[in-house]
């Protein structure tokens, strides 16, 4: 696989928390590969202290560490204001303890022994993420994104806030602008207390993969083992899909409802569909493994239903209020 460096501008400063050492010289080599600044810690307690004093943008961190867990070390930084991207590092022999990192809000996990193309995989999902969900209004001059909000609030009491609402929206490929949307729809999710707050950035990611999968794989027509393999040459191509026909006129159409106890999103795109039903089995942990659909296989763990039309271009995604226990 052909490497780059990295934009200047797309620099991050990397922290590595890891106790097995061929491990931490593989990933810190294909990190360097990239550009990326890099400090090294010898166990959980010291990269807590350099997470505090330096603010990286990222921790990759193993999940047995001494002094300090990688799992007790993912609770401190999740508790800390500033937000930072965490991604646990596991052996594969324990998919479960995967499953719990990233319900606890780790942004992604790498297993040893490390491969040069799943940290390249994993840096070009964060790379985006590194961006933020920043608050930008969608382009209403632009009559290719169109928007439909209808709320509901209690008539007879006006401290009572949002009681439900829904947006529906028709957007254009513009796959450098899901994040903003990403933002401009979950805005709300705390408000309701849907979501705890270590999984707002989780939720917000997932959407995101899926709005992407919409873009790039259903209207683009993009093969997944392109970004895989080369993503500069996938993103280059996926520019120049978007302009020509018949691609630049489909739209993706995002469909948003959220309530006190509930909150759904139906992505829909105008490509040809794929076979849904191909898709690895998401309640199996094993299947967290394979680069390939872990973003839908992530989405399965997170959100309480997930579903297809039959055509396959259509996915529903729905999460419930959780009880919160005494």
């Amino acid at each position: 696989m052909k490497n780059k460096n990295t934009d200047p501008s797309e620099k991050m400063e990397i922290l590595i928390a890891e106790e097995n050492q061929e491990a931490c010289s593989a990933l810190a080599e294909v990190l360097k590969s990239c550009g990326h600044l890099l400090k090294v810690a010898q166990d959980g307690e010291e990269a807590l202290t350099v997470f505090r004093e330096t603010r990286p943008d990222l921790l990759f961190s193993g999940l047995t560490l001494p002094k300090l867990g990688g799992m007790e070390l993912l609770r401190e930084v999740q508790s800390d204001p500033r937000e930072m991207l965490f991604v646990m590092i596991c052996p594969m022999s324990d998919p479960e303890k995967i499953q719990q990192a990233l319900k606890k809000g780790a942004a992604d996990f790498l297993t040893r022994p490390i491969q040069e193309r799943e940290v390249l995989r994993t840096l070009d999902r964060l790379q985006s993420l590194k961006k933020g969900f920043v608050s930008c209004p969608l382009d209403s001059s632009d009559p290719s994104n169109s928007e439909s909000v209808d709320f509901s609030i209690h008539p007879t009491d006006p401290k009572a806030g949002l009681v439900e609402e829904s947006k529906t929206l028709e957007i254009k490929n513009d796959f450098e602008s899901v994040h903003s949307l990403v933002n401009y729809l979950n805005q709300d999710l705390m408000r309701y207390g849907l979501v705890e707050d270590e999984e707002l950035l989780t939720i917000n990611t997932l959407l995101a993969e899926a709005l992407e999968n919409a873009i790039f794989h259903g209207n683009l027509e993009l093969p997944k083992e392109l970004r895989l393999e080369n993503p500069q040459l996938f993103y280059e191509t996926a520019k120049q899909k978007s302009g020509m026909e018949p691609y630049q006129n489909r739209r993706v159409l995002i469909q948003h409802a959220i309530s006190r106890n509930s909150f759904k999103y139906i992505i829909r795109d105008e490509g040809k569909g794929f076979e849904h039903t191909e898709i690895p089995d998401p309640t199996d942990p094993q299947n967290l493994f394979q680069l390939q659909g872990r973003g839908l296989l992530m989405i399965s763990l997170f959100m309480d239903e997930m579903f297809w039309n039959e055509r396959g271009n259509e996915i529903t995604m729905i999460r419930y209020k959780k009880r919160k226990s005494c």
